[in-house]
C-alpha cells in the first residue's frame, strides 16, 4: 500500500510505537497492516463510513448545538497492544485501583493516614473535593468507594509505561470507547476476522453485575439506574449509552426522591425504590440540602440515605479526592503502607510545592517546568518558558504565596503511533485511557480502551476531556484461551408486567410535548406550504386572493408572519418577500425546531437507534436547508416539503418502534390534542369568517386536513359545507378529522387511568352532539344556514368551546401526571 511506504519516521526522542530501533514493523502491528494493504477500496471508503456512523448515533456531538464542530473526530486506525505488555499493565491498574479506594476510605473514615504523617493534612482539608459531609463518623461507610475508575497512561522514551493522572470522581469514556469498537467492527470486518482481538461484551457482563452487588444485603432484587446531570452534559451521549448498556434506566436529579432514607424514582404510578446509582453527576451538586445548597441537578436526603446504607452509588460521594495530582508523589509511600509493596505501575515525577525542598527545587528551574493548580477546580497546565515576562513574575508570586496550591513536573514526550491523516499513515502522540470496575474483591480492567491525540503544547492540556482524535485501543489475545465467558447468572422471579405506569413523570411530561411540538411543526409547515405553493405560481387570480388573504391571517396567528406583512396585498412584494424570509430565528417555525431538538436530546434513552438518527441527523439536516432557503421562494417549497417528510418519518418510527405503553400514550397524546386545537384554530377559521369566504374556507379546511383527495373522491369535487365540516369534524375514520383526535384522546385518558390509578376526566360526549348538531344545520336549507346566521353563531361557540377545554384538558394532564399539583379551587366571599 503506498500511504505505509510513506510512513514519517519518528523524532529519537519518542518512543515509536509501530517501529523497532532496528527499522522494522513490531509484530502486534502487523495484522492490522495487513488488513489495511489488502482493502480493495483503500481506507477512505471506510473511515467515511465509520464517521457517519458515529455522527448518526449522536457520539461525537452534542445534539443540542447541531451548529457547532464536533468536539472530537475518529481515527479507524486502531492503537494495538500485545497481550504480555497488557498483562503487565492489567495488574498495575488493578493494583492502584486498590490503593485509591484504602486511600478513600481512610480519608473519609478515621483518617489513618494523617494522624501517621504520611499525607500532608492541606492536601485534604484544603482540597475543593474532599466533602465533610460524606465523612463516615456515625453512619455506615461505603464497602466501596471506587467502584469504576478511569486512568491516563502516556508511554516515555525509556519504553515504560507511566501514570499521566487518575480520573475517580465519573471517569468518562467506556461508552465512547465500546461505541467506537462496535463502529468499527461495523466498517473493518476484515481485521475483527484475521486479527485475534480480545471482546468487550463479557467485560459489560461482569460490570453490571457487580454493580448489582453494591446494593444493600437485605435488597434481594435491586434497582439500579444511571444518574445523569441531563442533556447539557458533554457527555451525555455516553451515559443514555450506558444505560442502554447495562439495561437500566437513565434518571436525573428531578426523577428522584428521598423519603424515610429511602431514595426512589417517581414515576406515574408512585415511588419506586432505587438501590444502586452509577453515578455520572459530580459529588457536590448530589444534596442540596448538605453539600451545595444552589444544586438543581441533585437529590434533598441523598448523602443521608447514603450514610443509612439505603443506597450505594458508583462512586461513593467525595471520590474526587484522590485525583490531585498533589498526591502523586506520596503514593509509593502510602502505597507501602496500606497494600504492603510499592507501586507497580509508576506515576510521572512531580512535585507538590507545599513541601520547602520541592518549592526550592522547582523555583530554581521554573523555566523549564510546567505548573499546574491541584487543590480547586483549575487544573490547566501552565507551561513556564513559553509565558511572557510579566506573567512569569505574576505566577512567581502566586506560587510563593500560596505554594500548597500548585504542583511541578517536567515536560514529557508521549510515544507516537500511526495516524491515518486521510491521505497516509503519520505518527501522531497518543495518551492511553483505561478503565477499571470493581469485580468481587477485585478489579477488571476493560481489555480496550481509549487512545487521545493530545491537544495544544503539553500532554497535560485538557485532562479528563474527550476531545481531538480519538481511536479505539485492542488488546491482542494469545489464543483461545484468553475468551472469558461470564458465569451462569442466577435468575429472580419477576412478576410478568403489561403497560405499566413505571415512567418518570419527567419523561411522560417531555414525551407529551414532544409529541405536541412535533405535531406543531407538521401543521406549520403544512401551512406555509399551501401559502406558498399558491404565491409560487405566480399570476393570482380572484379565488387565490382570497384565499391568500385567509392564509395570512392563518400564517400571523400561528406566529409565522407579522401582523404588517399579513395584512398586505397577497401579490405585493412585502407580502411575498414576507413569506419567503419565514425562517427567521425569532418566528415560529424556528422555535418549534428549537423545542423539538431540546426535547429529543433529553429523550435518547427512550428512541430507538432509528429514532435517534431522525431525531439528530436528519433533523439538523432539515434545519439546515430551511435556513439556506430563506429568501427564495421554490427552495423553501423543497425545504417544507422535507420537514413534513422528516415528520412522517418520525410518526413512522414511533408507531412501528415505540410499545404501547405510557411512554408512546403520552407522546401520541401530545400529537392528538395539538392536531385536534389545528382542526379548530385554523381548518375551522375561516369558516367563522363572512360567509362570502366560505368557498375558499372549504378548499382550504380540506387541504389543511390532508382530505381533499377523499372529498373528491366521495363527491366528486362539488364543495358544500355539510360534508366539508362532516370529513373534517365528524368522520373519526379520518385520522385528521377532529372527531378521530378526541376519540383517540379519550382512550389515552383512560388507559392512563388504568395504568396509573390517576384519573384525568376525559371530553365530554356532548362535544360531539354540539358539532353533530352544528353540521346538520349546514346540510338544511341554504337560506338558513347563508343568510340567516344561525349555523354561523353555532359554529363559532362550539368551536371556542372545544379549544377551551382542549387547553383545560392540557392543564388537568400537567397537574395531574407532571407537576402532581392539584386543581385550584374556588373561594366564595363571605357576606356581611
Amino acid at each position: 500500500m503506498e500511504s505505509l511506504r510513506g510512513l514519517i519516521s519518528s523524532p529519537a526522542s519518542a518512543y515509536d510505537e509501530l517501529v523497532t530501533g532496528q527499522k522494522s514493523i513490531r509484530y502486534h502491528w502487523q495484522g492490522i497492516l495487513s488488513v489495511i494493504r489488502s482493502l480493495p477500496g483503500g481506507l477512505s471508503e471506510r473511515v467515511e463510513s465509520a464517521r457517519r456512523q458515529l455522527e448518526e448515533s449522536g457520539a461525537t456531538v452534542n445534539l443540542l448545538d447541531d451548529r457547532g464542530a464536533p468536539r472530537w473526530t475518529f481515527d479507524p486506525l486502531p492503537f494495538v497492544i500485545a497481550p504480555d505488555e497488557w498483562s503487565a499493565l492489567e495488574a498495575g491498574l488493578i493494583q492502584r485501583a486498590h490503593l485509591l479506594d484504602a486511600m478513600l476510605a481512610d480519608l473519609y473514615g478515621p483518617q489513618h493516614l494523617l494522624k501517621e504523617h504520611l499525607l500532608p493534612p492541606m492536601l485534604v482539608h484544603a482540597n475543593q473535593h474532599f466533602l465533610r459531609p460524606v465523612q463516615v463518623t456515625d453512619g455506615k461507610a461505603p464497602e466501596r468507594h471506587l467502584a469504576n475508575y478511569a486512568v491516563d497512561l502516556v508511554r516515555l522514551g525509556d519504553g515504560r509505561w507511566y501514570v499521566l493522572a487518575d480520573h475517580t470522581e465519573v471517569p468518562s469514556g467506556i461508552g465512547y470507547a465500546i461505541e467506537m469498537r462496535r463502529v468499527l467492527a461495523r466498517s473493518l470486518p476484515e481485521a475483527f476476522r484475521s486479527v485475534p482481538i480480545r471482546h468487550l461484551r463479557p467485560f459489560i457482563d461482569r460490570w453490571h453485575d457487580s454493580l448489582q452487588a453494591m446494593a444493600p444485603a437485605a435488597v434481594a432484587q435491586p434497582n439500579m439506574a444511571v444518574l445523569t446531570p441531563g442533556s447539557l452534559s458533554a457527555t451525555y451521549f455516553e451515559h443514555v449509552y450506558l444505560s442502554r448498556l447495562l439495561g437500566v434506566p437513565l434518571v436525573e436529579g428531578g426523577d428522584l426522591v428521598a423519603r424515610d432514607g429511602q431514595v426512589s424514582i417517581k414515576t406515574l404510578a408512585g415511588l419506586r425504590p432505587v438501590h444502586v446509582l452509577l453515578r455520572r453527576l459530580n459529588s457536590a451538586f448530589a444534596d442540596p440540602l448538605e453539600l451545595r445548597a444552589d444544586s438543581a441537578l441533585g437529590v434533598t436526603g441523598m448523602v443521608e440515605a447514603t450514610r443509612n446504607g439505603r443506597i450505594a452509588l458508583a462512586n461513593a460521594l467525595g471520590s474526587g479526592l484522590v485525583e490531585t495530582p498533589a498526591l502523586i508523589p506520596f503514593l509509593d509511600r502510602l502505597s507501602q503502607r496500606l497494600l504492603g509493596h510499592g507501586l507497580d505501575l509508576p506515576s510521572l515525577d512531580v512535585w507538590w510545592l507545599g513541601e520547602p525542598s520541592a518549592l526550592t527545587f522547582a523555583l530554581a528551574n521554573l523555566d523549564l517546568m510546567i505548573v499546574r493548580p491541584c487543590l480547586g477546580a483549575d487544573r490547566e497546565p501552565i507551561v513556564v518558558g513559553m509565558l511572557e515576562p510579566p506573567d512569569r513574575k505574576a505566577l512567581e508570586e502566586r506560587i510563593r504565596a500560596q505554594p500548597g496550591q500548585f504542583v511541578a513536573q517536567y515536560p514529557m514526550t508521549p510515544s507516537l503511533t500511526p495516524k491515518w491523516d486521510g491521505q497516509t499513515l503519520a505518527p501522531s502522540a497518543v495518551v492511553l485511557r483505561a478503565f477499571v470496575v470493581a469485580d468481587g474483591d477485585s478489579y477488571r480492567v476493560l481489555p480496550g480502551g481509549l487512545a487521545r491525540e493530545p491537544i495544544g503544547d503539553t500532554a497535560l492540556r485538557s485532562l479528563g476531556r474527550l476531545n481531538g482524535t480519538l481511536k479505539d485501543v485492542w488488546v491482542l489475545a494469545e489464543d483461545a484461551a484468553d475468551v472469558q465467558v461470564p458465569p451462569m447468572r442466577r435468575f429472580h422471579q419477576l412478576a410478568v408486567e403489561r403497560g405499566s405506569a413505571d415512567l418518570q413523570s419527567r419523561v411522560a411530561d417531555n414525551l407529551f410535548w414532544l409529541g405536541r411540538y412535533i405535531e406543531r411543526l407538521d401543521n406549520d409547515a403544512r401551512l406555509l406550504r399551501t401559502t406558498a405553493i399558491r404565491v409560487a405560481q405566480g399570476t393570482m387570480g380572484p379565488r387565490d386572493m382570497v384565499e391568500l388573504r385567509l392564509l395570512g391571517r392563518l400564517l400571523e396567528q400561528a406566529n409565522l408572519m407579522d401582523h404588517t406583512t399579513a395584512l398586505a396585498a397577497p401579490d405585493s412584494a412585502a407580502f411575498q418577500q414576507g413569506l419567503a424570509t419565514v425562517v427567521a430565528d425569532d418566528r415560529g417555525l424556528a422555535t418549534v425546531l428549537d423545542a423539538i431538538q431540546r426535547l429529543a436530546a433529553t429523550m435518547r434513552d427512550r428512541f430507538s437507534a432509528d429514532m435517534t438518527t431522525a431525531a439528530g441527523p436528519l433533523m439538523s439536516e432539515v434545519r439546515h436547508r430551511l435556513l439556506a432557503a430563506r429568501g427564495n421562494l421554490d427552495p423553501l417549497l423543497d425545504a417544507l416539503d422535507e420537514i413534513v417528510r422528516f415528520v412522517a418519518t418520525l410518526s413512522g418510527l414511533a408507531q412501528e418502534n415505540m410499545t404501547r405503553g405510557t411512554g408512546w400514550r403520552f407522546l401520541d397524546l401530545g400529537r392528538r390534542l395539538e392536531r385536534a386545537q389545528h382542526v379548530l384554530n385554523s381548518a375551522l377559521t375561516p369558516f367563522i369568517q363572512s360567509p362570502i369566504d366560505w368557498e375558499a374556507a372549504m378548499r382550504l379546511a380540506l387541504e389543511l386536513c390532508d382530505s381533499t383527495i377523499t372529498y373528491r373522491t366521495r363527491y366528486l369535487g362539488q364543495l358544500q359545507p355539510a360534508p366539508v365540516l362532516d370529513l373534517v369534524v365528524l368522520d373519526d375514520s379520518n385520522p385528521r378529522a377532529l372527531m378521530f383526535q378526541l376519540h383517540t384522546i379519550n382512550g389515552h385518558l383512560a388507559y392512563l387511568a388504568r395504568a396509573s390509578h390517576v384519573r384525568v376526566p376525559s371530553l365530554p360526549t356532548s362535544l360531539e352532539k354540539d358539532f353533530e348538531a352544528t353540521v346538520r344545520q349546514f346540510a338544511g336549507d341554504e337560506q338558513a344556514w347563508r343568510h340567516e346566521g344561525l349555523a354561523l353563531a353555532m359554529l363559532r361557540d362550539v368551536v371556542s368551546d372545544a379549544d377551551q377545554r382542549l387547553d383545560q384538558l392540557s392543564e388537568a394532564i400537567t397537574r395531574a401526571y407532571f407537576s402532581h399539583v392539584p386543581a385550584a379551587q374556588a373561594v366564595g366571599s363571605f357576606g356581611g
